[in-house]
């Protein structure tokens, strides 16, 4: 689904605006990291993020268009988005973009885990009495857990997570990380890691629902959360 965001001039409230026009919420994240990391430091200096929706950028110093034909800043995004000049502010007119529910994915931050598919499917790593986590987490329509997600290198907090980053999903109250047991894929919380390494993008579409667990015969609300080598499921944080 496209995504938008808008841009102004750092220097002015009235001119060099535009919106941009994403393929995806991903390109819009991938293209980020792509300016903010790159060497040619007039574009990583001036363009800012303020949110996952509007931008800065100082056209004395580097336009926020010519990202996608100079070379070393992201030309490989020149098929994947495009850019809209806006009226000045003496103008009549402005395209207001959607707002869409969603949470800003940013390394370190807590979030819940939800099912894109069914919103009302959480991740849920039950505690005990005494506030110990147990071994595995599960997937709940009644229940769920806050996980802190983070890029595994230090000094990474607040930075743009994207698909290829290796990240760790910690709870929140516990020093405890998410792994998989290798043999049968379960997702657990443990000290030790099982899986060593997870890429953002396995946390969003790798794990997928298992049955439903039973007690004395009788269906719980949780189902097995289960981590597969096929992309099998969609999930999102909220």
């Amino acid at each position: 689904m496209v995504f938008y965001a808008y841009v102004k001039h750092s220097n002015d409230d009235w001119s060099a605006r535009y919106l941009i026009t994403f393929a995806s919420r991903a390109v819009a994240d991938e293209w980020w990291r792509a300016v903010s990391t790159t060497t040619v430091v007039k574009f990583s200096e001036s363009i800012r993020r303020i949110n996952a929706q509007f931008y800065t950028h100082n056209t004395g110093r580097a336009h926020i268009v010519d990202t996608l034909t100079t070379n070393g800043v992201a030309t490989q995004f020149s098929n994947k988005m495009f850019f809209t000049l806006l009226d000045d502010r003496g103008g009549r007119h402005l395209s207001v973009i959607p707002s869409p529910d969603f949470a800003d994915h940013i390394s370190g931050n807590s979030f819940f885990i939800r099912s894109k598919v069914t919103p009302y499917d959480y991740w849920y790593c039950p505690l005990s009495s005494d506030c110990n986590a147990s071994d595995e987490i599960y997937v709940s329509r009644t229940e769920r857990t806050r996980f802190r997600i983070s890029l595994s290198g230090r000094g990474t907090a607040g930075t743009v997570m994207i698909g290829s980053d290796e990240i760790v999903i910690t709870l929140t109250n516990l020093n405890l990380s998410v792994n998989v047991i290798a043999s049968s894929g379960q997702a657990i919380v443990s000290n030790a890691p099982t899986k060593s390494k997870f890429k953002f993008s396995d946390l969003l579409s790798r794990f997928t629902v298992g049955p439903t667990l039973m007690k004395d015969n009788q269906k719980l609300d949780m189902k097995a959360l289960i981590y597969s080598d096929d992309e099998e499921a969609e999930w999102e944080l909220a």
